[in-house]
């Protein structure tokens, strides 16, 4: 066995071995001049019997050893006067160096049979049962680097799948919250507009139910002040007129003032849209879950959407405006009156 002394020896070499400065001894900047085409496999060649011998150093004898060491010391010795040499001296050494590596690793090759020998004994070769214990350690190895391998697969394709799921759904939820954005600013660019118009025909019939009503406050004080100088069936007859004349004023002022109601319901209903409208986001954006959120706009939607009464049509309300007494109500009574007059 090797003493310790000697195995630290070996160890000493790892630094300007196996931590060699590579672009220095190699120098691939000098082109065709360097030894990177020509040292790098040897390089490469000298660190893993450099790791080989380390690892089995200390079942070999001194005497095995030490032989050992040396070359590898004199290696290192000649890559770390390569390393230090200036660029006119590495050209001019460099085919000697490469020779001098070469007769001694072939050196190293008289020397590493009790190196193999001791590997292959401490890995139970040359025992009867070492070659199947050595396979069924192989096998073992291979099914748990199996194992973490496809442990370690679908860790990543579950990370993966939840990725995309996050990703989806942060997709999916811009893409409703754009829609919805688009969505709800036309519709209140449109309520805006609407608004303007209605606000505009509450002033006009506002102002013509206002001057009817006038017309016929003034047209009623007029007739009361006229003094009724007739007789007879006359008296009726222009009382009959200025009856008429009066039931059409106010029919006309009752029909003004309704459709200035009906606007100025429908001005108000379209400023509760325009409040639903700009509140839609608030409301779709409280919802925990695509599902609610559908359901809330749905919901806001068909509030906005239904029309309602405006008090426009005719089978709505009109029946409260409907003047009591007609034209031809009056000519009946005309009628029949006239006929009730004695003659003269």
């Amino acid at each position: 066995m090797a003493t310790p002394n000697e195995v630290k020896s070996l160890w000493d070499l790892s630094d300007s071995i196996m931590n060699v400065d590579k672009d220095k001894l190699l120098r691939p900047s000098l082109g065709e001049l360097s030894l990177q085409s020509t040292f790098a496999p040897t390089l490469e060649k000298i660190q893993q019997k450099f790791d080989f011998a380390k690892k089995y150093a200390a079942a070999l004898h001194n005497n095995q050893l030490a032989p050992i060491r040396d070359i590898f010391t004199y290696i290192s010795e000649q890559m770390r006067e390569q390393v230090n040499r200036h660029n006119e001296d590495y050209a001019t050494t460099r085919d000697q160096f490469v020779s001098n590596i070469k007769n001694h690793l072939e050196a190293l090759q008289q020397q590493w049979p009790p190196v193999v020998t001791v590997a292959v004994e401490s890995r139970g070769f040359l025992e009867d049962q070492g070659v199947h214990r050595r396979y069924e350690r192989t096998i073992e190895s291979m099914k748990q680097e199996s194992a973490n391998a496809l442990k370690q697969v679908k860790d990543e394709a579950q990370k993966t799948i939840e990725e995309a799921r996050v990703l989806a759904e942060s997709i999916e939820k811009r893409a409703r919250s754009t829609a919805a954005g688009i969505s709800v600013e036309e519709v209140q660019k449109q309520f805006r507009d609407a608004q303007q118009g209605l606000e505009n025909r509450v002033y006009l019939w506002g102002v013509l139910g206002l001057l009817v009503l006038v017309g016929f406050i003034v047209t009623a004080k007029y007739f009361a002040s006229v003094d009724p100088s007739q007789e007879g069936w006359s008296i009726l007859y222009y009382s009959a007129i200025r009856i008429s004349i009066l039931t059409a004023i106010g029919t006309a002022a009752a029909f003004c003032l309704k459709i200035f109601r009906a606007h100025l319901h429908m001005s108000e209903k379209n400023r509760h849209r325009q409040r639903i409208a700009n509140s839609m986001g608030a409301f779709v954006e409280s919802a925990a879950t695509p599902e609610q959120r559908d359901l809330i706009l749905s919901q806001l939607v068909e509030s906005v959407v239904q029309f309602g009464n405006s008090g426009l049509l005719q089978k709505e309300d009109d029946q409260l405006y409907r003047p009591k007494m007609t034209i031809d109500s009056i000519t009946r009574t005309l009628s029949s009156n006239r006929q009730n007059v004695p003659p003269a």
